[in-house]
């Protein structure tokens, strides 16, 4: 039906309506919890995953997401004839940014009013959710003291607030704000100024952004547009529980959150943990910024060409490399470059183009470039090992430059999956599992978790582990259900497990845009990019039909 969409505000209780006043709102305070989640989400769009932690996080994974789904049941017939503006998919959940209008969005100026006169944010939503419950804590302080001060801020020469920093200059790159909140002695304290540090490290790196440390009392006078990354860590027993959030500044507009608890008495998990959040925190930062200056769209670019570099599929390497192009043109930085080699690479061993010389070529120019502009950037040291072990064919330089990135950086998820792969190379299948295993934590949540997982897969089938290379092949298909390595050892995993319908399934999928595979392919083929199947004789079990 034709509609002009609908309306919802958050100061005070929540209301769902449309212009003729129809009341839409979803009853129960956990849909409402959800919907407001969304609501207030970046391009009103929020992780799958992260609304479960967020609503759901006492609960297993497979009952999060069932309590997920739901509740987005609930909310579909809550909105009736408007149930079209909220879309999910394996990802995401978002609402219609065209037609969805919320207050504190849409209209901050009438909801900072609201609030400066004393209403809240999401009055009388009470659930029992600790991360739900932190999260609404967190957005009410920092409205409360936007509301506050929103008349007072400094002014740029062309009369915007807030676009000055303290000392005075201007922002030329995107700023990210970030600070530590635990009790301020033993392990938790160690580990939040972890997290703080690899931050840092990773946000300089990955992306050309300012970070700035601060302590809680200092971060209200950083007055640019940017973000602002508060750490909390608690331990409890054994235990430490870690909370990460991200929030836009000055909008105070939530970004990301992410939760996780592990063995705070295992230090590799503990700088693994404190890698993953930091890389994760740093490709959110970058997607929010497109519109705050050139490096800030540089970043953003790279961020979705990192996404197309690891599908594996040609022409969304193609599109990536595309996208670097135009990001370097925009603001260089290391890791463009040696990214853009990789997926030059990957379309090689591929075999996506006629002339694979030409893309090894363009890959060594591009390493050169890399080198040359920031020879000590560990994410681009961690790429260029790759490009030297796939299409370069110099396994000890490649293991040198992996190897150089982790003395640089040992939080550098990327760099233990290309040691991994090395490793597999010199026939080490313990060591190629345990830096694969590595990565695979380092990585986790992040644009590169497929590939990590891939490379665990590998790793594993060569240490004979086959479930869990299942799983992780499982786990990938799941992720990137357009790629085809995922599905084409899942295929072989599955057989020789003896799983024959789920490897008929399998391959069908995987024939729906690779319509020639087979294992009798790869035995006929000595050039088919399947050299771990082979060295595990996994080609030859016998294909099924369907």
């Amino acid at each position: 039906m034709e509609t002009n969409g609908i309306s919802i505000e958050t100061i005070g209780v929540l209301r769902v309506f449309v212009d003729d006043g129809a009341n839409l709102t979803p009853p129960g305070a956990r849909p409402r919890a959800l919907l407001a989640a969304i609501a207030l989400s970046p391009r009103k769009t929020a992780g799958r995953r992260w609304l479960e932690a967020l609503l759901w996080g006492d609960r297993t994974a497979d009952q999060a997401s069932g309590s997920l789904r739901q509740a987005l049941r609930s909310l579909r017939k809550a909105l009736g004839p408007f149930s079209g503006l909220l879309h999910a998919d394996r990802q995401d959940v978002s609402l219609d940014a065209d037609l969805v209008r919320v207050d504190l969005i849409d209209s901050p100026g009438a909801a900072l009013q609201k609030v400066a006169a004393g209403r809240g944010l999401l009055e009388g939503i009470d659930i029992r959710s600790e991360p739900f419950e932190d999260w609404l804590r967190q957005e009410r302080t920092a409205l409360e003291r936007l509301a506050e001060t929103r008349g007072g801020r400094a002014a740029s020469p062309t009369g915007a607030p807030g676009l000055l920093r303290p000392d005075g200059g201007a922002a030329d790159a995107p700023i990210l704000i970030a600070e530590t909140k635990n009790s301020g002695d033993g392990l938790d304290a160690f580990i939040a100024e972890s997290i703080s540090a690899q931050l840092g490290r990773t946000a300089t790196e990955h992306i050309r952004t300012e970070v700035i440390m601060v302590d809680g009392g200092k971060a209200s006078a950083v007055l640019v547009p940017g973000v602002r990354c508060t750490i909390r860590t608690v331990m409890n027993g054994d235990r430490m529980m870690a909370l990460v959030n991200l929030v836009e500044t000055p909008s105070h507009r939530h970004v990301w959150s992410r939760q996780v608890a592990f063995d705070a008495r295992d230090e590799l998990v503990a700088v693994d943990i404190a890698a993953s959040l930091a890389f994760e925190a740093t490709e959110a930062v970058a997607s929010v910024q497109a519109d705050a200056g050139d490096a800030a769209r540089a970043n953003a670019m790279a961020a979705s060409a990192l996404q197309d570099v690891f599908s594996f599929d040609p022409e969304r390497l193609k599109k990536a490399d595309s996208l670097l192009a135009d990001a370097h043109l925009l603001d260089p930085l290391a890791p463009r470059p040696a990214l853009r080699a990789l997926a030059k690479a990957f379309l090689a061993v591929e075999r996506s183009v006629d002339d694979a010389g030409e893309l090894v070529v363009e890959a060594r120019e591009l390493v050169g470039e890399a080198l040359v502009s920031d020879p000590n950037n560990s994410l681009a040291l961690a790429f260029i090992a790759d490009v030297h072990d796939l299409v370069f064919e110099d396994r000890q330089k490649a293991l040198s430059f992996a190897e150089q990135a982790l003395r640089i950086d040992p939080g550098v998820g990327y760099a233990h999956a290309s040691l991994g792969g090395l490793e597999l190379r010199r026939g080490r299948a313990k060591e190629a599992l345990q830096s694969a295993s590595r990565a695979r934590r380092q990585l986790e949540n992040t644009s590169l978790q497929v590939f990590a997982l891939m490379r665990f897969c590998l790793a594993a089938i060569s240490a004979g582990e086959f479930a869990a290379a299942a799983e992780a092949a499982a786990k990938a298909a799941v992720l990137a259900p357009l790629s085809r390595p995922p599905l084409r050892h899942l295929y072989t995993l599955q057989l020789q497990a003896g799983d024959v319908d789920g490897a008929r399934e399998t391959l069908r999928r995987l024939h729906r845009f690779e319509g020639d595979f087979s294992l009798a392919r790869i035995r006929n083929d000595p050039e088919f990019p399947a050299a771990t199947i082979r060295s595990a004789g996994l080609h030859l079990l016998r294909d099924v039909e369907y």
